[in-house]
């Protein structure tokens, strides 16, 4: 697996974390973790396009990001899903496995 891969599936980990303290922090540890994990985020996105295409690295990371939202909403926090959140939840899917493939098919 190629380290870009690796550095957006970080990039989306400090991405989730970083958004939901936006929501829920309240003490000043928790705003600092939001705030490092923001400048994580940021790092690990910057650095995947280094070895990755920019524009399939980017939309691979905002399908996942938002995916992960949806997700920890639900386990995290309880909040169900719409119909519709969950249509376009398999769109993304979809959409993020064919740019993988079509990007393999590019660097042969």
């Amino acid at each position: 697996m190629n380290i870009g891969w690796i550095k957006i599936l970080g990039a989306t980990f400090f991405e989730l974390m970083w958004i939901t303290g936006l929501k829920y922090a309240e003490l000043p540890w928790e705003w600092a973790v939001t705030c490092l994990s923001i400048m994580g985020s940021s790092y690990c996105l910057i650095t995947a396009g280094n070895t990755l295409p920019v524009g399939t690295a980017y939309s691979v990371f905002v399908g996942l990001s938002s995916i992960g939202t949806i997700l920890v909403e639900f386990l995290g926090f309880g909040i169900l899903p719409s119909f519709w959140q969950l249509v376009f939840m398999v769109t993304l899917i979809v959409g993020v496995i064919g740019l993988k493939l079509l990007n393999e098919q590019v660097e042969r």
